[in-house]
């Protein structure tokens, strides 16, 4: 594991998947990030890379030929090496080889960098094409934080609240796949609620950022991702007995699953992004803990 530590956090990253696996507030003395129990779900923060949600049975066309990847992508399984650390950051890269050519044709560098400022991890995404051509791809993060915030609370107690400054819209989902889109008049305050995600994630665009807030308390956890494409909102859902795991994900996206009615042809796939030879991709959010 590496390290970050100010006045107010200590975070905790670690090379396999780059992934962040501890936020710890100082002042409230409370662990924010999912301990990865796989009694629920064994990961903390995965990076999803280079797609976003699933393809249409697990496969894609590029270039002509038939590519099979799982969901999320196989950034997440695969070791990072850690190329920068100083005192407040760490930045972790990862290359194409010959393994991500099983899955993924493309010659291309990530780079993901985590940096602590006051009570804030801003988290940066960089992608270059490395490719002598055009090169295709997804992104997106995938934190979990700890719902109750302490061991008195109950979800019921819990609410969103997002913001955004453009007309929203929410995308449906029949199994893994989108199936719909529709217009949401007004998204603001959402209740939590042991059947909210029946039907697997909430999935929205033009969204700016999404608060998880207690109603019995001034604690909050704001992410921010300006002119993010998407945002997934999940939890797993246990049908026998009504209820979710005790964290929710808040996920910012640059890609989506496939829709229900996916060509597979990978450059025509929802959401997808595009770099030509040599040009680079930068994105950033901010997980930031009110106190």
């Amino acid at each position: 594991m590496n390290k970050l530590e100010n006045n107010n956090l200590i975070i905790e990253t670690k090379s396999h998947g780059a992934e962040l696996t501890r936020i710890y507030s100082k002042s409230t003395t409370q662990e924010f990030l999912w301990n990865a129990n796989n009694k629920y779900w064994a990961r903390h923060s995965p990076i999803l890379f280079p797609i976003v949600g699933r393809l249409k049975d697990n496969e894609t066309y590029i270039n002509n030929t038939l590519y099979n990847m799982n969901q999320h992508g196989f950034a997440r399984d695969m070791n990072f090496n850690l190329i920068n650390s100083d005192f407040n950051s760490l930045t972790y890269k990862l290359k194409s080889d010959d393994t991500t050519k099983n899955y993924y044709p493309y010659d291309f560098e990530l780079l993901i960098k985590y940096t602590i400022k006051n009570s804030s991890i801003h988290i940066n995404w960089t992608v270059i094409n490395k490719t002598d051509s055009e090169m295709y791809f997804s992104i997106g993060g995938h934190p979990a934080f700890n719902i109750p915030f302490n061991n008195i609370d109950k979800v019921d107690n819990y609410y969103l609240k997002f913001k955004s400054s453009n007309p929203v819209s929410s995308y449906k989902l029949d199994g893994p796949y989108v199936s719909s889109k529709s217009s949401i008049n007004n998204l603001t305050d959402m209740s939590l609620s042991s059947d909210l995600f029946a039907n697997d994630a909430l999935i929205y665009d033009n969204v700016d950022s999404v608060s998880i807030c207690s109603k019995n308390s001034s604690t909050s956890i704001e992410l921010k991702f300006n002119n993010f494409p998407f945002v997934g909102i999940w939890s797993p859902y246990y049908k026998e007995t009504n209820s979710i795991a005790p964290f929710i994900c808040v996920e910012p996206w640059y890609g989506i699953a496939d829709s229900i009615d996916s060509n597979k042809k990978y450059t025509s796939k929802l959401g997808i992004n595009k770099l030509n030879k040599n040009e680079i991709f930068e994105a950033s959010y901010e997980i930031k803990i009110n106190i």
